[in-house]
């Protein structure tokens, strides 16, 4: 059984990969419907962990400096790297809507 770093880790690992899917999402998909929801769906995200980022790094110069520090180190990143992954997954879908719709026969 993996402990709780462990499964922290290997959270932080699988945010970091651009390309991950969330479950139920296929890249594949030749349906116009399932590209408009995975729009919406990836861009609730980006607005979301955008949110908190910019909340976070509101919130840290009030902080004591130790925690400013440990916050800048690691949950800054953290967040930073799921703006990166949902606006990059945000992106594909866009340019697959597209692909779908000036292709009619898919």
């Amino acid at each position: 059984m993996a402990s709780g770093r462990e499964e922290a880790a290997g959270a932080v690992w699988e945010g970091a990969d651009l390309d991950r899917p969330i479950s139920g999402e296929d890249p594949e998909s030749e349906s116009l419907a399932d590209a408009r929801r995975w729009i919406a769906v990836y861009g609730h995200l980006v607005k979301l962990e955008q949110e908190l980022f910019d909340l976070l790094a509101h919130m840290i110069p009030a902080m004591p400096r130790e925690a400013q520090l440990e916050a800048e180190r690691t949950n800054l990143p953290l967040l930073a790297s799921q703006v990166e992954r949902f606006r990059h997954r945000l992106e594909f879908w866009v340019k697959r809507q597209d692909e779908l719709t000036n292709n009619p026969r898919r």
